[in-house]
């Protein structure tokens, strides 16, 4: 058996993956989200550092990290919903924007040793609500930036970034 298409169609083209690289708009969401994910990681890894040194409760840890998980999981929802009305790439900005305001804030208070347990709370709270409204975004921003031969590639680009 052979991997001819029907008649009257075209073979499909194989792009391949760093291909889609050329198109300056994707380029850029690949290399800015590339550094977002980066921090993205140092943050993951601080938070529950921190809360472990402050406390040394294995506990606290868990529930700082539920706190950023439940709002996520909860309107990750509604973060779709205004993916579809608004621009994916508004959504993506004003969310790493957030995130970016709120890690500045946690990395001020842990340098002047003002930060508590209870604001570790609010802070995973807030980053959990930011980040349901990213993810949504940035599913669905590639779409829009490339051709639809390329998004398989665009596609694999992105999720391999994040691996």
């Amino acid at each position: 058996m052979t991997d001819t298409p029907p008649l009257g169609t075209k073979p499909a083209t194989k792009t391949s993956p760093a291909s889609v690289l050329r198109n300056r708009n994707f380029r850029l969401l690949w290399i800015g989200e590339g550094i977002s994910l980066l921090g993205d990681q140092f943050y993951l890894i601080a938070l529950p550092w921190l809360v472990l040194s402050l406390t040394g409760n294995p506990l606290a840890v868990g529930t700082v990290l539920a706190t950023a998980g439940i709002p996520r999981a909860l309107f990750m929802l509604l973060g779709g919903a205004l993916t579809d009305r608004f621009t994916p790439r508004r959504l993506m900005i004003n969310s790493n924007l957030a995130r970016m305001t709120l890690t500045a804030l946690l990395a001020i208070l842990v340098a002047t040793d003002l930060i508590q347990l209870w604001v570790l709370y609010a802070l995973a709270l807030f980053f959990g609500l930011a980040d349901a409204f990213f993810f949504p975004a940035q599913t669905s921003i590639v779409p829009k930036l490339v051709d639809r031969s390329q998004l398989q590639a665009g596609n694999a680009m992105i999720q391999g970034r994040r691996n």
